[in-house]
């Protein structure tokens, strides 16, 4: 009887222990977690270190998954607006055989070129954001989705270029920057400072006793009398074009002030950038 009992009791361990295990099997089998795609990290050393999910496009396709609002890109959208003088790479990848699924001549590009479109539209400057498309065969792939991008920054260079871009027409009462290539008496043009001329012209042919004040300035690169001749001829220059788009010389006074007035320090490349320009602005008598 006692040995009969211990076999029982052996036998319904041995029972329990194997249903336990079974159960554990099957639990582990039909409870494992779907495999997912390592997340998109952008980091801009400490001051950014966000993360996007790693299913971010269907194979062979460009369009950006729909993401939760607000989403990461909106997070980095607000990092640059805030940092004006950050510049932002984004690369999109494709594979081989997926452009070849396409029509587009580069995949990857239209890919990168999503999430600049993204950014734009919630307020980043075109200058903040550059693309680059590029093959690769280790995109990784789980249900038909891939990632496919990459986040790098760097410093944007502050030169002449840059700084007449972001010279924006307000009105003819607030001064407008022209700037200029080193050496240089050839300002560069934009559509803000196109539309001052324009409205210029317009209104001193409607007001003839005002006066369009055109003010060369230069850095402090180069002696006192260069300088002051450089700068004057700037102002003539800019002053002989407007002539030519249909001003009259009586509406508008040359200021020549050599490297006397800079509005950036002349220690710095970008501050000299910034003075090497002529300023516009309409004056009222």
């Amino acid at each position: 009887m006692g040995r009969l009992l211990v076999l029982w009791i052996v036998l319904g361990m041995w029972v329990t222990a194997s249903v336990y295990i079974h159960v554990a099997y099957i639990k582990r089998i039909g409870f494992a977690p779907d495999p997912v795609l390592p997340a998109v990290h952008v980091i801009d050393g400490p001051r950014l270190r966000v993360k996007l999910p790693g299913s971010l496009f269907h194979k062979a396709e460009s369009t950006l998954k729909q993401l939760e609002k607000p989403s990461t890109l909106d997070t980095l959208a607000t990092y640059l607006i805030n940092h004006p003088r950050r510049l932002l790479t984004v690369v999109g990848y494709h594979t081989p055989a997926e452009n070849k699924l396409t029509l587009m001549p580069n995949l990857g590009l239209m890919r990168a070129d999503e999430v600049r479109q993204y950014l734009l539209n919630a307020g980043v400057s075109e200058d903040q954001v550059q693309i680059q498309g590029q093959a690769s065969d280790l995109l990784s792939f789980i249900k038909d989705s891939t990632s496919a991008l990459s986040f790098s920054f760097q410093s944007i260079v502050i030169n002449a270029d840059w700084l007449a871009r972001h010279q924006k027409y307000t009105d003819l009462f607030h001064p407008l920057q022209l700037y200029f290539p080193t050496g240089s008496t050839e300002y560069i043009v934009t559509p803000d400072n196109e539309q001052f001329v324009r409205e210029a012209i317009t209104y001193l042919y409607d007001h003839q006793t005002e006066r369009l004040t055109i003010t060369g300035h230069t850095d402090s690169t180069g002696t006192e009398a260069f300088n002051l001749k450089l700068s004057r001829l700037r102002a003539m220059v800019v002053r002989d074009k407007l002539i030519q788009q249909g001003a009259s010389k009586r509406w508008l006074q040359v200021v020549a002030m050599g490297d006397k007035v800079p509005i950036a320090p002349n220690n710095l490349t970008e501050g000299r950038e910034a003075n090497r320009r002529v300023t516009l602005l309409v004056k009222k008598r």
